[in-house]
C-alpha cells in the first residue's frame, strides 16, 4: 500500500507530501491521522527549522476531504473531534512554520489547510474555491480560518457561490503570500527558507505562539500581554545572540 503521506528531510526542512493524487490528494482518515502526527513530531524535532507541506503531482495541493470516506466519517469522529480540524489545529500548534507549497487546486478542506500555514506560496494555474454547498455541505472550518484573512462579503460569496478563484485572486485576497509561475514555485520556496533560516529559531517558534494566543485576546489585553513575552524573549539565549553578533557585524549564531 502507498504511504498517503510521504516524508522527506532535506537537510533541517521536513516537507510533508499528501500523496493520494488518484484521488486530487483528499483527505481521509489515514492522511489526516499522519499529518496530524507528522506536523507534532516536528514541532518537537530542535533539528527542523522549517515545514513544507505541498501536494503530490501537478493538478491538485488538495480537493478537501474525501466524500467517498464511509458514512460521513471526515465530518465527526468517534470522539466528536473533527479530523480536519485535528490538521488545522496541528498546523497553528507546530512550534515551525509551516509553508503551503501549493502546486495545483486547493479546494474545500485544502483552502483550508492553506489559511492555517503561515506561509503560502502557489504555482500562477492553480485554482482556490469553497465547493461545499453545491454537495449539500457549507465551509465550516475554513470559513473558521478564513474570517481572519478575508473580507466578509469575499468569503460570503466563495462560500454561497462555490465559485473557483485564480492563484492571482488568492493572493488579492491576502489568502496567500503570492503567486509564481510554476516552473519558479521550488525556487520561491527555497528563497523563502533561505529568508527563515538566516533568523532565530527561539524568536520564531515563540513568537508565532505569542500571536496565536493575542487572536483570542481583546486589544486591550493585547499589549500588555506582549510586553510580558518580549520581557521574557529580551532575555533569551538567542537574543543576547542576536544582539552580540549585531554589535561585532557578524552572522548570529543560533542555540539550535
Amino acid at each position: 500500500m502507498t504511504d498517503v503521506l510521504l516524508h522527506e528531510r532535506r537537510d533541517n526542512v521536513l516537507w510533508l507530501t499528501l500523496n493520494r493524487p488518484e484521488v486530487h490528494n483528499a483527505l481521509n482518515a489515514a492522511l489526516t491521522h499522519a499529518l496530524t502526527e507528522a506536523l507534532q513530531l516536528a514541532s518537537d524535532d530542535e533539528a527542523v527549522r522549517a515545514v513544507v507541506l505541498t501536494g503530490a503531482g501537478e493538478r491538485t495541493f488538495c480537493a478537501g476531504a474525501d466524500l467517498k470516506e464511509s458514512a460521513g466519517g471526515m465530518f465527526q469522529s468517534e470522539n466528536g473531534a473533527n479530523p480536519i480540524a485535528d490538521v488545522l489545529r496541528a498546523i497553528e500548534a507546530c512550534g515551525k512554520p509551516v509553508i503551503a507549497r501549493i502546486n495545483g487546486a486547493a479546494l474545500a478542506g485544502g483552502m483550508g489547510l492553506v489559511a492555517a500555514c503561515d506561509l503560502a506560496i502557489a504555482a500562477d494555474h492553480a485554482r482556490f474555491g469553497l465547493p461545499e454547498v453545491r454537495v449539500g455541505l457549507f465551509p465550516m472550518m475554513v470559513a473558521a480560518m478564513l474570517m481572519e484573512r478575508i473580507p466578509q462579503r469575499r468569503l460570503q460569496a466563495m462560500a454561497y457561490l462555490g465559485e473557483t478563484f485564480t492563484a492571482t485572486e488568492a493572493a488579492e485576497y491576502g489568502l496567500i503570500d503570492r503567486a509564481v509561475h510554476s516552473a519558479g514555485l521550488d525556487d520561491e520556496i527555497e528563497k523563502l527558507l533561505a529568508m527563515l533560516k538566516r533568523n532565530s529559531p527561539s524568536a520564531i517558534q515563540e513568537g508565532k505562539a505569542a500571536m496565536q494566543a493575542m487572536r483570542a485576546m481583546a486589544p486591550e489585553e493585547r499589549l500588555a500581554f506582549a510586553e510580558r513575552q518580549i520581557a521574557a524573549l529580551g532575555n533569551s539565549e538567542d537574543a543576547r545572540e542576536g544582539r552580540a553578533a549585531f554589535a561585532e557585524k557578524r552572522k548570529p549564531r543560533w542555540a539550535h
